[in-house]
């Protein structure tokens, strides 16, 4: 008997460390299945934010091409204004330091001015209008008598040379036509 009054008080031991230990194993689980909600929670909090980040680099990524470009079609942009400021800077006879004012301007609009009427003046010579020609020659006259004596000469020697030729033919006598009327 005293083997079984033994034996009777190892049973509930038995059954309390079984219970324990299923607790603590259910415990256990219990533990990790949080853990790895925390860590889902986690990792999906840490992919949203890589995904905002990537937008965002994407975005500044675009906004700095935008920029490099508008800045290469500006310095594209620069470089033909500097080429039309060096071709008009020729244009005018201006080295390149020579700031570009409103008298080198009008002193240009003036020689190309007095270079169109000579111009126009050659060309009714060619034609043989006198009348066109002398209207040519004074128009062309008040132009260059506007020129400071102290100033160069709108006119480079060859464009003199043709505007003395010109008055030369206007102030030889014309040809006088035979009346074609006779008086009876």
């Amino acid at each position: 008997m005293e083997q079984k009054k033994q034996a009777s008080p190892k049973t509930p031991e038995k059954k309390l460390s079984r219970t324990t230990l299923t607790f603590y194993i259910i415990g256990l689980f219990s533990v990790a299945i949080a853990l790895i909600l925390i860590s889902y929670v986690a990792q999906a909090r840490a992919d949203r934010q890589l995904d905002s980040l990537n937008d965002k680099l994407t975005e500044q990524r675009t906004v700095a091409q935008g920029a490099t470009q508008k800045m290469e079609d500006l310095q594209r942009k620069n470089n033909l204004l500097g080429q039309e400021l060096f071709y008009a800077r020729a244009a005018l006879g201006l080295d390149e330091g020579e700031p570009v004012t409103e008298d080198t301007v009008a002193a240009a609009q003036a020689k190309a001015d007095i270079i169109s009427l000579l111009l126009s003046a050659e060309h009714a010579a060619r034609l043989d209008d006198r009348a066109q020609l002398a209207a040519a020659l004074d128009a062309l006259d008040a132009p260059l008598e506007a020129v400071p004596a102290d100033a160069d000469s709108p006119l480079t020697d060859e464009q003199a040379a043709i505007h003395q030729q010109l008055i030369a033919l206007l102030q030889e006598a014309p040809d006088e036509p035979e009346p074609t009327e006779r008086q009876e």
